[in-house]
């Protein structure tokens, strides 16, 4: 058993040996246990919340990135706002964005 800065390590032959064992850990401690494999990281063994709480909060940061980068577009006069309701209710037949090019749609 390793440690380095704090992070637990485990080799991939004494995690394969004692794999319930590093499960159960995972679970009470909610903390990450990172299997090396010849002195190298090869994966990170989580609980389920703990991941589920990762993904989570990455959805919320894309999510807020996006907003940011479309706000900066806005304040910057570099796009036109289309109403949602414009683009949803546009006949498929009678497109109005149909001329303009995927960089401008989607730049």
């Amino acid at each position: 058993m390793y440690k380095v800065l704090n992070v637990r390590t485990e080799s991939i032959t004494k995690a394969r040996a004692n794999f319930n064992k590093v499960i159960k850990e995972v679970r009470e401690t909610h903390e990450p246990i990172y299997i090396l494999s010849n002195n190298e990281p090869s994966a990170v063994i989580l609980d389920a919340q703990s991941y589920q709480e990762i993904v989570e909060r990455n959805q919320q940061l894309e999510s807020e990135l996006l907003y940011a980068y479309t706000s900066q577009r806005v304040q910057n006069g570099n796009s036109t706002l289309i109403p949602a309701d414009e683009v949803v209710n546009t006949d498929v037949t009678n497109n109005p964005y149909a001329d303009r090019s995927d960089e401008e749609l989607f730049d």
